[in-house]
């Protein structure tokens, strides 16, 4: 193969790494045992495999459908992610009463953007590579399944010895992937949409620039002084 598909291949499986890795975070954050772990972990091969199976079979219009079902889902998950995160982490802190074993469900599932991307990955990978659906199934099925288990062994081990395995940890991920999911969807079509314009040169402002970054940096230090101001009036002796 060339460097190209090379590269291509890899950055395919690269990014079901990472999905197995989220789904693994939120095993090891949630608490769940090995035995748990593993049965995520199953679910995914199986699911992978059976994609890798069926995607030779697929139509070109059915394939566009699949593309837009998991941008669609993409966003939904987004918005639930963040909606979810702030409800773990505030009834946490405000009732002790942990609801991550029901909030995890959203990052470690196989929701319909992670088996569209795997169909994609799948898909892909028998296009560049040349193998067949079923062996382009087995390996992402077996990245799936390592990822979750290392990522979920891995991220139970590490908060339990820094002390932060507790729900608002699980709630603070889960806001920043919510955020992540929604920035792509802006970003990425954006890039695209820039790729595909003609190119044109514009001056910049340093001016410009520098007083927006001040600017910007004042309301981040406007809200943590807030943020400050409001902990400290609630705290016993305050007002």
């Amino acid at each position: 193969m060339s460097n190209f598909v090379n590269v291509l291949t890899a950055g395919i499986f690269g990014g079901t790494a990472l999905l197995a890795l989220k789904s693994g975070v939120g095993c090891g954050l949630s608490g769940l045992r090995i035995r748990e772990m593993l049965c995520f972990a199953s679910v995914y091969a199986l699911a992978a495999l059976i994609i890798g199976a069926v995607v030779g079979s697929v139509p070109l219009t059915l394939t566009e459908q699949i593309v837009g079902l998991g941008l669609i889902m993409h966003l939904i998950i987004g918005l639930a992610l963040v909606y979810f995160g702030i409800e773990t982490k505030k009834t946490w802190l405000s009732d002790r009463k942990d609801i991550s074993r029901r909030t995890f469900l959203l990052m470690s599932l196989p929701c319909p953007a992670c088996l569209a991307a795997t169909f994609l990955a799948c898909l892909f990978f028998t296009e560049t590579a040349g193998v067949s659906g079923i062996m382009a199934g087995a390996v992402a099925g077996g990245i799936f399944f390592a990822g979750i288990i290392g990522g979920g062994a891995g991220t139970s081990w590490i908060t339990t010895k820094t002390g932060t395995k507790n729900p608002s940890t699980l709630g603070n991920v889960m806001l920043f992937l919510g955020l992540f999911y929604l920035l792509c969807l802006l970003v990425v079509p954006a890039y695209l949409q820039a790729q595909s314009a003609p190119a044109f040169s514009t001056a910049t402002d340093p001016t410009g620039m520098l007083a927006a970054f001040g600017l910007m940096a004042a309301l981040i230090l406007l809200g943590a002084l807030a943020d400050r101001l409001r902990h400290a009036a609630t705290r016993p002796g305050g007002r």
